[in-house]
């Protein structure tokens, strides 16, 4: 593409190399931010071979799921819904030094079932480099666990081609961490690839998590994960970028017991998730691809909890339309089996400086055996005007 999508999402990431809004008279506090404004609707939808509705937990079905981390699920019988990933943020970073800075990332979300309406920080971290051009980055606060290719700029919708990252790879419970990263970045030789090698640890609790309680148990369930050990090792050329990952942790969930006490689901699991993405971006032609995969087996508690997931796209861009295909799947090995295989029809317009109209449609097949309906098939559109400032 002309312009590197995942370079216009870095301006944003490091607001020094973008047109950020300078709050301070010496350039030190600057401000970025973005916004999505997403709307979609159900055009039709079954479950176990019949197109008669039903509910799932508190949702009237026919019905999509779209963002997990969220419960954002839109509703046929509730027509376009705006109300469920539509979003604004806002990122203030204060340079100190040359190469110590705060950075802090708010977003005011329509749907958040754990802070209603209010704004979240979903970032505040401090970065350290032993020198200005460094090719070391510390960093330590709350940040975004990298699970994913898009971990870091997932609701910065401008920085990618979809409306959305393909929900049946992108969203787990917890999505945040608070603890610390490394990273080291180097020139291979003489060579036009670079690769990043990165680190990190910390831990995150979930209180009444959305994703356990509205989705899988209705009852408030909370989940914690902790001694996340985590490592990524990416390289790209300007043209390929390929990164693979691994981290591991100790995962528990429960539920508080009415008089007192805790029901444990999930207690001090050892988990790992381990995931390989490669991207082109050559000319006119994009292609996304990315596999991973969520692994907690533990014989003795009779737990084997394996989840694959991928998603693999192509797209080409003509002047300021780029239209693309993506087909995305999840399952998992034990019975019973939840699974979801979607094929994606997308489209985006880039009309104006630093923003884009995207219209996508999605046909979404459940392939879970479970004896009662899930989220099931589905038909969804969507429209979403994505931009940064």
């Amino acid at each position: 593409m002309k312009k590197s999508l995942l370079a216009l999402a870095l301006c944003l990431l490091y607001p020094s190399v973008s047109q950020a809004i300078d709050l301070s008279d010496d350039g030190t506090f600057k401000l970025t931010g973005f916004y999505n404004i997403t709307g979609a609707k159900v055009l039709s939808g079954s479950a176990l071979n019949s197109s008669s509705p039903w509910t799932y937990q508190q949702w009237q079905c026919p019905c999509s799921m779209q963002a997990w981390e969220y419960a954002g699920v839109y509703e046929k019988s509730k027509g376009f819904q705006f109300n469920q990933e539509s979003l604004l943020g806002i990122q203030v970073k204060k340079d100190f030094t040359p190469t110590l800075s705060a950075t802090t990332q708010i977003i005011s979300r329509s749907n958040n079932p754990n802070a209603g309406s209010r704004p979240t920080i979903d970032w505040a971290y401090a970065t350290w480099t032993p020198e200005t051009d460094s090719a070391w980055t510390f960093q330590a606060g709350k940040m975004r666990i990298p699970l994913y290719y898009y971990s870091d700029y997932l609701y910065i919708g401008y920085a990618y081609p979809w409306v959305r990252p393909a929900p049946d790879v992108y969203g787990w419970p917890i999505y945040a961490y608070n603890g610390a990263n490394v990273s080291y970045r180097t020139q291979l030789g003489k060579s036009d690839w670079a690769t990043t090698v990165s680190a990190w640890t910390g831990g995150y609790t979930q209180k009444n998590n959305a994703y356990d309680t509205l989705i899988y148990y209705t009852t408030p369930t909370n989940e914690s994960w902790k001694k996340i050990l985590g490592v990524s090792v990416a390289a790209n050329n300007g043209i390929v970028d390929v990164r693979a990952m691994y981290m591991r942790y100790k995962d528990t969930l429960w539920q508080d017991k009415p008089g007192g006490g805790n029901l444990y689901l999930v207690n001090d699991q050892s988990t790992q998730i381990m995931g390989i993405s490669a991207n082109m971006d050559y000319k006119n032609w994009l292609v996304k691809a990315e596999i991973d995969r969520y692994q907690q087996v533990d014989a003795r508690k009779g737990l084997n909890n394996v989840y694959k997931y991928a998603l693999f796209g192509f797209g080409y861009q003509f002047g300021e339309w780029t239209p693309m295909y993506t087909y995305s799947q999840y399952t998992t090995i034990n019975e019973p089996t939840e699974g979801r295989k979607t094929q994606y029809l997308s489209l985006r317009w880039d009309f104006h400086k630093d923003t884009a109209l995207k219209i996508q449609y999605d046909i979404s097949k459940d392939k879970s055996h479970y004896p009662y309906p899930f989220f099931g098939d589905s038909k969804l559109l969507s429209i979403s005007l994505q931009g940064i400032f």
